[in-house]
């Protein structure tokens, strides 16, 4: 069942960059304020949080940078203070067991992932869902067509959930995602010509930003980037 915020994929084919990367990062940075400004009250949040030894890097930066203008870090005193004092003792009955037998010790790995991955992930497959649903309605089709399209990693996540239910869904995103990938291998030919000293002073045009396209084609923008 898709989520309420499922038709920000198909409004974002409208913007720049692929659609699904842009969605979900508004998913990504909505759930990280929600944990900053109320979710880590929740002792099953906490509890997650602090098996998961915290958030990895890309969500501990995105909450830093979440609460660095609203409350001068008092979401992450608290929550990173909690893991702080849990991990002392943690290390301390570690650091006791040494040397007190040959067996294997208990390892420091945390028994759980990043609790900010994990619902990525899930609205992740839920946009997915979604995308795949609308895709065969005209309106989108358009839309999709006069966009920027998917990403590469998006769009195997697409496909391979078009070719479960619409197949002919999957060749239209493979058939476009091949023009457009073929325009760039032709754009990056073009930026390696001009390089050559007998072309060097052709004008420059499209393919000058060839060199960054490919990067957004394949992996997408990273839409929590400021500098994006």
């Amino acid at each position: 069942m898709p989520d309420i915020f499922s038709y920000e994929t198909v409004e974002a084919l409208r913007l720049s960059g692929c659609a699904l990367c842009r969605a979900l990062a508004i998913e990504d940075q909505r759930w990280v304020d929600t944990f900053a400004r109320e979710g880590r009250r929740d002792p099953g949040t906490r509890r997650r949080f602090l098996k998961a030894g915290g958030f990895c890097r890309h969500h501990a930066w995105l909450l830093h940078r979440s609460v660095a203008g609203k409350d001068k870090g008092t979401a992450i005193a608290d929550v990173y203070g909690w893991l702080a004092e849990n991990d002392l003792d943690r290390l301390d009955e570690f650091r006791r067991g040494l040397g007190r037998t040959r067996r294997r010790q208990r390892s420091l790995e945390r028994s759980t992932p990043c609790p900010a991955c994990v619902f990525l992930a899930e609205a992740t497959g839920r946009k997915v869902e979604f995308f795949v649903e609308v895709l065969p309605e005209a309106r989108v089709r358009r839309e999709y067509a006069s966009s920027e399209g998917l990403c590469f990693t998006h769009l195997v996540a697409v496909v391979e959930r078009a070719l479960e239910v619409d197949e002919e869904a999957a060749g239209f995103l493979l058939d476009d995602w091949r023009t457009r990938l073929a325009h760039v291998r032709m754009q990056l030919a073009e930026f390696d010509r001009k390089r050559d000293y007998r072309y060097a002073a052709e004008p420059k045009g499209e393919e000058q930003s060839a060199w960054t396209e490919v990067i957004r084609r394949y992996v997408g923008e990273d839409f929590t980037d400021p500098s994006s």
